[in-house]
């Protein structure tokens, strides 16, 4: 159960205990003591609003199956929405929820302007959190103890597009993987610098040239100069980190002024989003996206992850009437992961228990459902997580990337003209 408006957590949280017969009834003191409580720092509004409140619906049905399924040590589980919507937001929500609520564990945080500053007052006051969205590589370069990423970082997330440009865009245009012709263009937050500077170091490694980098500020509304750029330059591919805004006004730009390169690879974000595909409707089809896994080939799950799936997939369309995609999948994975793998294995709730059940985590991969198991390394990163390619076809996106997630062929390689998708 979500709690979005301060003045209502309480009331709400000793909420989660209705049902009980009255003659067990506690206090509600006592009943706030027993109920575990989760901070969720995402930016629920503003530019990135659509990120985060699809990882957080991901979380908060991850809260409901727990809860519904007894609890951690048969204690329930509240949710306590912060809005990390900026970084000096995250700094106040984080220690809102904190000082007023006595919130110690949280779990974020869609963009890395959130989550960089939110695990750093986590941090400073002795409070645990748990990353699963930022990807920024400093993150886990900070000799924190008590932050942890159970997601991807920048690195993770960038080298799979340059990979799927060489093992399959190339062969399917019939170039030699050295001979393509790369732009890379990037927003530039920690998100589109880190993740950008990944996809060309390994385009590098790979002898792939590259014949436009390029950095612009995610608030522009006119990417025109870029398209002339892009233009001029007729890259085979280009890979684009891009949030949801400048994503879709890269599209719509590029289609004004008649331009297309013969593939285009996304690196998550804005790409990976059933609001990109609404935007900009068919023009979606052919897109690649360098992605956090949108799901796995159900063969490579275990039983009881294959019927995770299928409980989080019921649950979300009846909870929020839409099917899940790859941000809402995530969510799930990253507040399924905290509760069942750490929260549930600690000896207590406090920081230094949490970390230790951390460092002994040892999750195989395919026991969670978007493929993922998890190792955390001696800096808090997560080994067992890896990034994926999808493709958008008859606008949803399908997993082609690697084997062990592919569910189709792709598609529309060369890209067609734009009235042909």
């Amino acid at each position: 159960m979500s709690l979005s408006k301060p003045g209502m957590s309480r009331r709400v949280a000793s909420g989660l205990l209705i049902g009980v017969p009255a003659a067990t009834l506690l206090s509600r003191r006592t009943i706030a003591q027993e109920v575990i409580k989760i901070g969720a720092i995402f930016p629920l509004t503003g530019a990135n609003s659509v990120f985060g409140n699809q990882n957080f619906q991901g979380v908060d049905i991850a809260v409901d199956l727990v809860n519904e399924r007894g609890g951690v040590k048969g204690r329930k589980v509240a949710l306590f929405k912060g809005d990390g919507h900026n970084p000096q937001g995250a700094i106040s929500e984080t220690n809102r929820l904190m000082s007023r609520e006595g919130v110690r564990i949280f779990v974020g945080s869609s963009t890395s302007a959130a989550g960089m500053v939110g695990s750093q007052e986590a941090e400073r006051n002795g409070a645990f959190y748990w990353e699963g969205m930022a990807v920024a590589n400093g993150y886990s370069e900070r000799g924190f103890k008590h932050a942890f990423r159970v997601g991807l970082n920048a690195s993770g997330l960038g080298q799979p597009a340059p990979l799927y440009a060489a093992e399959v865009v190339a062969p399917l245009l019939k170039i030699d993987p050295k001979n393509l012709k790369v732009a890379v263009i990037a927003e530039d937050s920690a998100f589109g610098t880190d993740v950008s500077k990944a996809a060309i170091e390994q385009a590098e490694k790979l002898g792939i040239r590259i014949g436009l980098k390029e950095l612009y500020s995610a608030r522009t509304t006119d990417l025109s100069p870029l398209v002339l750029k892009l233009r001029s330059l007729a890259p085979d591919v280009i890979i684009a980190t891009q949030f949801i805004n400048d994503a879709i006004l890269l599209q719509r730009q590029m289609k004004e002024m008649g331009f297309a390169p013969k593939a285009f690879i996304g690196t998550s974000a804005g790409h990976s989003t059933i609001s990109f595909a609404e935007a900009i409707g068919k023009d979606v089809n052919g897109i690649f996206s360098s992605s956090f896994p949108l799901e796995a080939n159900p063969a490579s799950l275990t039983a009881a992850t294959r019927a995770d799936l299928e409980e989080f997939t019921k649950r979300y369309k009846a909870k929020y009437n839409v099917t899940p995609a790859v941000q809402e999948s995530l969510g799930f994975v990253v507040g399924l992961s905290l509760l069942r793998d750490i929260v549930a294995n600690a000896s207590d709730v406090t920081a230094p228990a949490l970390r230790e059940a951390a460092v002994k985590a040892d999750v195989p991969v395919g026991s969670y459902i978007n493929g993922w198991g998890m190792k955390l390394d001696e800096k808090g990163q997560n080994q067992r997580a890896f990034g994926s390619v999808v493709q958008w076809q008859d606008q949803r996106m399908i997993p082609v990337y690697p084997q062990a997630s592919k569910l189709k062929e792709p598609i529309m390689v060369p890209l067609p003209a734009w009235n042909a998708r």
